[in-house]
């Protein structure tokens, strides 16, 4: 059987190197190009070979083969199994939770007609919830924007599998867009804005959760959120993280719409762990940088 990137290659005719045939086969597996139709296939292949930040995250992706490999046996977003080790109390808790809102729910519409009750069913089935990724990009962390969108981009992979939407927030002291990726499906506009997109500012981080609060709330996402923030490690407004209404808000996520929160940050010695109470896992990208 025919190699689908040495196939894809040859149908618009393209000359790479083995080096970028490398860096597209990861792309290709990772991204699912096979989805695109046969002029948006053309259209990431030339954009692949005009875009060296694109080459440079998959090359940095590559290299990072072991580190990406511990990320998608560790961070909650991608392994269930791993979602559900933390704590058997906590898991029970939550499942309770769940259990009470579809019960709820179902309630509210299920309606009866003479002696005949009309249930939707299909209402009561546990989807999984959405990634959604806050990916700062401020000038602190220009240095690091590449390595961090190489780590994002198996995350479509993951998204794709298990039929989940994807969500990237990049933010700084403020949120000028963000992108979704619906059950991890390429849209070629938002993926090359959000491969574009360029470091400015100092970070803010409660706005951003402010926002996942209310995307989930708007699209009653309340079904096993995941969210994963990039940072640098050093919110200038960190002591809000800590204030009686920002830990209101974040107990509530948790509770109501099941959200889990990993952090991944560029450097450990920065890290304050105090501000970022409610993560339920840290990562630290020192050893990826050097």
């Amino acid at each position: 059987m025919k190699d689908p990137i040495e196939s894809l290659i040859e149908k618009f005719d393209q000359d790479l190197s083995l080096e970028q045939r490398n860096y597209l086969r990861f792309l290709y597996e990772n991204l699912h190009l096979e989805d695109l139709s046969n002029r948006e296939q053309h259209y990431f292949i030339d954009y692949f070979l005009k875009s060296e930040p694109l080459r440079n995250m998959a090359a940095f992706a590559l290299e990072l083969a072991d580190i990406l490999h511990e990320i998608r046996e560790n961070i909650p977003a991608i392994e269930k199994a791993e979602r559900m080790a933390n704590g058997k109390e906590q898991r029970l808790y939550y499942e309770r939770k769940w259990s009470e809102l579809r019960r709820q729910k179902l309630k509210q519409q299920t309606t009866k007609n003479g002696n005949i009750f009309y249930v939707p069913f299909h209402e009561y089935k546990q989807d999984p919830g959405p990634m959604i990724i806050c990916l700062e990009q401020t000038t602190g962390m220009e240095a690091y924007s590449e390595l961090c969108k190489s780590m994002i981009l198996p995350l479509f992979m993951n998204a794709h599998r298990e039929n989940r939407d994807l969500y990237i927030i990049p933010y700084d002291q403020q949120i000028d867009v963000h992108y979704r990726f619906e059950n991890g499906h390429l849209n070629l506009a938002d993926f090359k804005s959000f491969i574009e997109y360029k470091a400015k500012g100092e970070a803010e981080l409660l706005p951003v959760l402010q926002f996942v609060r209310s995307l989930l709330h708007e699209n009653q996402l309340g079904s096993e959120a995941e969210v994963i923030i990039f940072t640098e490690g050093t919110p200038i407004d960190g002591q809000h993280l800590v204030s009686k209404q920002a830990k209101a808000m974040l107990e509530e996520m948790k509770r109501k719409y099941l959200a889990e929160f990993s952090v991944i940050a560029m450097h450990e010695d920065n890290f304050n762990k105090q501000q970022f109470w409610f993560a339920n896992k840290a990562f630290f990208a020192d050893d990826a940088i050097q």
